[in-house]
């Protein structure tokens, strides 16, 4: 949904910024995370909500979540570290395919709910068996049926029978959980009914032996978008309540028992339209009779995933007497790249000092946008209050090391008759 901002308020935020900038809305957030858990919960009570923090991970959000006393999943240590600063690591749960022994370790004694993508998981749960009285974890799965998928275990191959097989040589370890998520382009409700459905008859086949007592059916979940956006997908996109609707009246249906707990885990849904990218308007020229406008950002952060759909924009302009007739602007971004090109055709009336404003920039931007030419601009929330400074040089660097500052842990140095090339041979 757009932000209406007028421009003298986009240009003291820009000062404030230090130029190009995030502009977050908290309550929009919290009315997203909330509408879906509530409407899911109308239908089964024992749901959860675990909003996927790839999809930005932001610090403000996490705190918001744990206002909301909610739950966040995590892919990464990277990720988990992130959440665990701002949220009780009982409220997350640890999913992804790379997990170290150390971040089992950390995770599962904290509480948090873990589920296993590998076998090479399971040995490392072996191996900290004994530093546990009891580990509960669950299992990422997938199925024949839906698209396919390189993580998890198999069903019908037997890979997940043989993987349960495996665990049962370590006796203080239970398996309590089913999780399935599938990236599949087809986003309607369908894609999370028919996971459920398929959670559902394989907690069914595996009682009594295991106890299931939760089905997380992932995300993929899509969020409310501008009209126009809507209109270039090839299906008709779901609203929260829709989705909220489906996905709670296929678990009441399908589920085995009742008690059960229902998982959830939005990304894109929950902070899609919380945020917008502002940046101004530097250079307008034209060439070979096409009006050019450079803007302060670049396609790494207004398309950082290389999208096929064409962004949501429109200006905020100063001059808001001009009735002269509009022109057509190419919008270039500010790399010294050829292909940095944002909008082919941009039909208005611009100035220098103008600001374009692109919606629908919460998900997968901010945590994209690569440290190229410029790095990430900063973020504030709509009362002005600064939740992240524009990187610069001194925060990229600082993971960089100076030659000799430290001694280094492990000598990787050479004699030096080593590094003398070998002697040539003649014929």
């Amino acid at each position: 949904m757009r932000m209406t901002l007028d421009h003298r308020a986009l240009h003291k935020l820009s000062h404030q910024a230090g130029g190009t900038f995030y502009l977050f809305d908290e309550n929009r957030f919290v009315e997203n995370y909330s509408r879906l858990r509530e409407q899911l919960r109308q239908h089964h009570a024992n749901t959860q909500v675990a909003y996927a923090l790839k999809a930005n991970y932001m610090p403000r959000i996490c705190e918001l979540i744990n206002e909301l006393s909610g739950m966040a999943e995590v892919v990464s240590r990277f990720e988990f570290d992130v959440a665990r600063r701002h949220l009780p690591t009982a409220q997350l749960i640890f999913n992804g395919p790379i997990k170290r022994e150390d971040d089992l370790r950390t995770a599962l004694r904290g509480g948090s709910a873990v589920n296993i993508d590998s076998f090479r998981e399971i040995a490392l749960l072996e191996q900290l068996a004994g530093e546990f009285d009891e580990i509960v974890i669950g299992l990422r799965v997938n199925f024949a049926s839906l698209p396919a998928s390189r993580f998890g275990f198999q069903v019908e191959s037997g890979e997940l029978e043989s993987a349960l097989n495996r665990l049962k040589r370590t006796p203080n370890l239970k398996v309590t959980g089913l999780h399935c998520h599938v990236s599949d382009r087809a986003r309607g409700v369908t894609a999370h009914t028919e996971r459920i459905r398929l959670l559902s008859e394989l907690a069914l086949q595996l009682a009594p032996q295991y106890t299931i007592e939760t089905l997380n059916v992932g995300g993929g979940l899509l969020g409310a978008m501008p009209a126009q956006l809507k209109s270039q997908f090839p299906f008709e996109v779901p609203s929260i309540d829709e989705y909220a609707d489906a996905i709670g009246s296929a678990f009441k249906r399908y589920a085995p028992c009742s008690t059960m707990q229902l998982i959830v885990e939005p990304g894109i849904s929950m902070v899609a339209d919380t945020q917008c990218l502002v940046a101004e308007v530097i250079e307008i020229r034209e060439r070979n009779g096409i009006y050019q406008a450079l803007i302060d950002t670049s396609i790494n952060s207004t398309n950082p995933t290389h999208s096929n759909s064409q962004p949501m924009l429109y200006a905020v302009t100063a001059n808001t007497q001009d009735a002269s007739s509009p022109h057509t602007y190419r919008l270039v971004g500010h790399t010294c790249m050829e292909h940095d090109v944002i909008c082919e055709a941009f039909t208005g009336r611009l100035d220098i000092g103008d600001y374009i404003v692109f919606e629908n920039r919460g998900a997968y931007s901010l945590n994209y946008t690569p440290p190229f030419i410029t790095p990430a601009p900063a973020v504030l929330n709509r009362q002005g209050y600064m939740l992240k400074r524009a990187d610069d040089c001194a925060s990229v660097l600082v993971s960089y090391c100076s030659r000799h500052v430290e001694s280094p842990s492990v000598d990787i140095s050479y004699p030096a008759d080593s590094l003398a090339p070998e002697p040539s041979i003649h014929v």
